[in-house]
């Protein structure tokens, strides 16, 4: 089992430049990140990390946002600590300080920028479809195997959906039917 979980996680261990890039990528070497995974341009990528690491704005911005993020986890650290759960609730969510950082960066930036939203979102996307797997081997079970493809996607679309209807105001607006 131990030699299972090291194999697994062994690509975290290759890809840790490329998983730090996202809150430090100032001092980042472009040679280290693996940019297959994305899609991006090397040349682009190095050019616009260059000007980037040359702007006071963006640096300030990124010192910034590392300072935040160290102060959040010892107030994270104060809170456990102390059983104070309502105000680790409370705390602002580490994402929201990374993506803000990103989203204000311009679009001349936009290679950095799309290296920076793949690394974000690795994690996100994997527990989407693992999600959506799930749901579908729930859906289609032995007892339900003659679903088509179509019906089984309908109902992954209805199981997988955050849509949430208003059925009270839906329905006032059908008229209703009596009976003769």
């Amino acid at each position: 089992m131990k030699d299972g979980f090291a194999e697994r996680f062994e690509k975290f261990e290759t890809n840790k430049s490329t998983l730090a890039f996202i809150v430090n990528p100032l001092n980042t070497n472009t040679n280290e990140i693996n940019i297959e995974l994305f899609g991006i341009d090397a040349g682009s990528l190095q050019m616009q990390l260059l000007d980037l690491k040359t702007k006071d704005l963006w640096i300030g911005k990124f010192t910034e946002l590392k300072s935040k993020l160290e102060e959040l986890e010892v107030q994270k650290c104060m809170h456990i600590s102390q059983h104070k759960w309502r105000a680790l609730k409370e705390t602002p969510r580490v994402e929201a300080l990374i993506f803000g950082t990103w989203n204000s960066l311009p679009e001349c930036y936009s290679e950095v920028k799309k290296l920076a939203y793949g690394v974000l979102t690795i994690f996100g996307s994997t527990y989407s479809c693992e999600q959506a797997f799930s749901c579908m081997n729930i859906i289609k079970s032995k007892v339900r195997s003659q679903l088509t493809n179509k019906n089984l996607e309908s109902c992954l679309k209805l199981k997988t959906t955050i849509y949430k209807p208003d059925l009270i105001k839906l329905s006032k607006c059908i008229q209703s039917q009596y009976s003769h």
